[in-house]
């Protein structure tokens, strides 16, 4: 079946228009960050220590409700915030909704903490990015770009903007990303599918 390509302004538009016909915006992320916990679960034969680099906003959001589901299944998990936490409300919910248990670890304990995890998520910043990734950030993702993890993306590698027309120096590495509902135009350029490793589609209705 052909996958869906649509620019972020008709990925909101179908958002809002699911949110009035009853099926909200928190649904579509809990079924966002299930939905790719299941399947990056489904790749391991045993739990991984992930490592969740968070943002503020829902792509954040995504990433805490995949994080709530592995350690559901008894996968070590660890939350490293990269914008502060002054998160979007939806965000803010799923982090209230983790166990108390929850490992948060700072910027600071990158280099210490990389040896023990298997693999990385990057939730920092969604498709809606435009400009430059502050310095911070940059050094995270070349870290991480150095280490034997497995790399995965949650819509699109942080850095690279929905609609293709920003690819930004130090831009995330992927081995997966999981792309929400749609291709956006940016999944397709040889540059960014670079950036991305495979892409999976995962289907946010039913």
């Amino acid at each position: 079946m052909h996958t869906p390509v649509w620019t972020v302004t008709q990925m909101k538009a179908w958002e809002d228009e699911q949110n009035k016909a009853g099926f909200s915006y928190a649904r579509m992320m809990e079924h966002a960050g299930s939905r790719a916990a299941e399947d990056l679960m489904r790749r391991f034969p045993s739990p991984q220590h992930t490592l969740v680099l968070c943002g503020k906003g829902n792509n954040a959001g995504d990433s805490l409700v995949l994080a709530r589901r592995l350690i559901q299944q008894h996968w070590p998990v660890t939350i490293m915030w990269l914008q502060g936490q002054q998160l979007s409300v939806l965000a803010a919910v799923n982090q209230a909704s983790l166990p108390v248990t929850i490992e948060y670890a700072d910027i600071a304990q990158l280099d210490t903490l990389l040896p023990s995890v298997q693999v990385v998520v990057d939730a920092v910043y969604g498709t809606g990015f435009h400009g430059e990734l502050p310095q911070i950030v940059r050094q995270c993702f070349a870290a991480v770009a150095q280490a034997d993890v497995f790399r995965v993306a949650l819509d699109m590698p942080s850095g690279v903007a929905g609609d293709g027309d920003t690819v930004a120096s130090g831009s995330f590495q992927a081995h997966l990303t999981y792309a929400f509902q749609a291709l956006k135009p940016a999944h397709c350029l040889a540059q960014v599918r670079q950036l991305c490793g495979e892409v999976l589609c995962i289907n946010l209705q039913n």
